[in-house]
């Protein structure tokens, strides 16, 4: 990949086409990463499920959150692109989903590691006293 390349890639005539037509090499890497993502949030609500304690069912919420919305909208946004719908098919919205999808990634990553623990404490502190004050 050349400089040539990664220009031609962030040029808006080529990121806003808006019938860019199907010319897509990685379609079939990309529906198997979709399905997997959609696999995947089939797999974490299931566990989400498995799991009463709120802490940690709220951490496989947002997985399923996470991947259920980014899988779907992403085969929605390769079948636009597979059929060749204007505007709905543009570059630029698959790079926007790529973007969002890396976002809400670690946004997942920073609750798990910064409010998470705060959660998991404070629900060990009410299991702790609820021991004592049931009736």
């Amino acid at each position: 990949m050349t400089i040539d390349n990664i220009k031609l890639f962030f040029a808006p005539a080529y990121l806003f086409n808006t019938m860019p037509g199907y010319d897509m090499k990685l379609a079939q890497p990309f529906v198997a990463l979709f399905g997997i993502m959609v696999i995947l949030a089939l797999v974490s609500f299931i566990m989400s499920r498995k799991f009463r304690k709120k802490p940690v069912k709220h951490i496989w919420i947002l997985v399923y959150n996470w991947f259920s919305y980014v899988g779907l909208v992403g085969l929605f946004l390769l079948f636009c692109r597979y059929e060749g719908v204007a505007y709905l098919s543009m570059r630029f919205l698959l790079f926007l989903w790529l973007v969002f999808f890396v976002l809400w990634g670690f946004y997942i990553l920073w609750f798990r590691l910064k409010p998470y623990k705060k959660i998991v404490k404070e629900a060990k502190e009410k299991d702790r006293k609820d021991k004592y004050l049931r009736r």
